[in-house]
């Protein structure tokens, strides 16, 4: 979202490192402890809507964490908050709302896994279109998180891609942001109770938007 350069190269590792903080979080917490102490059985996911409650919160949370990433990424690039925040420090807070967001959505994912109605697999969270549930709905939201993913990893290979060419590359941002709230919106079961998360992530967006191409013109 914005052409912004971090200024060491521990900033441009920081979303790698809070991703790879989430995943060992996850597979300490999930898989490393009960193996350790028997008695933490994951059993409970199996045998109780543990599983389905935990994959609707993470979505819901990894979804805020996207529209959030993707309007202070149109607050950065159409310099709205340039003189209140530091660049350093707004860069920094997209790449972690990004990378909170990559996290989030891979844990709702993932817990899928343990559902005791719809019998997820893998092959059915990295495939779209073929899972148990709402297949088609459910294949858009995959195919936003493989573009959520190239556009926030994409950050790190700038120089590679061109400025130019990467600029371009990250508009897919809002492709992600687009596919996203349809899967939310259609496969989600509490889409009712939400719509007005969705409606105002919905309109935030698109009026900065409108404000950044506008903004742009008169600049020319």
């Amino acid at each position: 979202m914005t052409a912004i350069e971090p200024t060491t190269q521990s900033k441009s590792n920081s979303g790698w490192l809070f991703l790879l903080a989430l995943m060992a979080g996850f597979v300490i917490s999930w898989v490393a402890l009960p193996t350790i102490m028997p008695q933490l059985s994951l059993g409970w996911l199996a045998t109780s809507q543990a599983a389905w409650y935990l994959t609707r919160a993470s979505g819901t949370i990894g979804y805020l964490l996207l529209a959030s990433s993707t309007i202070w990424g149109l607050l950065l690039s159409s310099k709205l908050i340039k003189q209140a925040i530091p660049p350093p420090v707004s860069l920094a807070m997209h790449n972690y709302l990004s990378w909170a967001a990559i996290g989030l959505s891979a844990l709702h994912a993932i817990l899928l896994l343990f559902d005791n109605y719809y019998k997820f697999t893998i092959a059915h969270l990295l495939i779209p279109f073929i899972g148990p549930f709402s297949p088609f709905w459910v294949g858009l939201g995959i195919i936003g998180f493989y573009v959520m993913a190239v556009t926030t990893g994409s950050f790190y290979f700038r120089k590679q891609i061109g400025q130019k060419r990467w600029r371009k590359l990250h508009y897919l941002t809002f492709v992600a942001f687009i596919l996203i709230t349809m899967h939310g919106w259609t496969a989600g079961t509490d889409h009712i109770q939400l719509a007005a998360m969705y409606l105002v992530s919905g309109a935030s967006v698109f009026f900065l938007t409108i404000y950044r191409m506008l903004t742009a013109v008169t600049q020319k």
